[in-house]
């Protein structure tokens, strides 16, 4: 996938403006230093129970299913790893601050912390925030769509995000040479100008 095709199946996901900042010249050389040293990383950003809710968020959001989901790829790691190198210390704040207000919220709601919650309970929390009701501030939800999109970012850059859940075709349709015309039917132009 090249990045115009990532910028746009981010954008129809998360919104242009998340799109584009996850996929920035910074973000793509992050990504690829992450996954260059990913074994024996260990977290800058999240503290334990933080990074705990981001990796069941990340298990909610891309399911395992016949391929690894988003926690077994290590998608919060990821995005410890992208919040720390690319993003400013505002939006990191921000980002600790929706870890914290989902806890807090499940402790209120469902008397126990978001990761020790039922996945219903979870799931239900997490729609609330994702609808801006109490006690979710639209604030917390636009800092929530970050987190989404960087999951989706991480996940489909992976190893097996981009071998096993995309497809890839190195040429489309494969390369068939001298080909008659008639089989064609009209050459291919921007038709689209005129």
């Amino acid at each position: 996938m090249n990045r115009r095709d990532l910028i746009k199946n981010l954008a129809t996901i998360c919104g242009v403006a998340v799109a584009n900042s996850m996929v920035s010249i910074p973000a793509l050389a992050s990504a690829k230093a992450f996954g260059e040293k990913q074994s024996g990383k260990s977290p800058t950003l999240f503290s334990g129970d933080n990074l705990a809710i981001l990796r069941q968020i990340c298990a909610l959001t891309i399911p395992p299913t016949d391929t690894p989901g988003a926690a077994e790829v290590n998608c919060h790691l990821f995005i410890d790893h992208q919040l720390s190198t690319v993003y400013s210390s505002e939006q990191q704040q921000s980002a600790i601050n929706v870890m914290s207000a989902i806890n807090l919220a499940s402790e209120e709601i469902n008397k126990q912390s978001f990761v020790n919650a039922d996945k219903t309970s979870q799931l239900a929390l997490l729609s609330m925030l994702e609808a801006s009701k109490a006690p979710f501030s639209e604030t917390l939800r636009s800092d929530f769509k970050t987190i989404k999109g960087l999951i989706v970012f991480g996940y489909y850059t992976s190893q097996i995000g981009a071998t096993k859940e995309l497809t890839y075709l190195a040429v489309p349709g494969g390369f068939k040479g001298s080909v008659p015309l008639t089989t064609v039917g009209s050459a291919f132009s921007s038709k689209a100008y005129y």
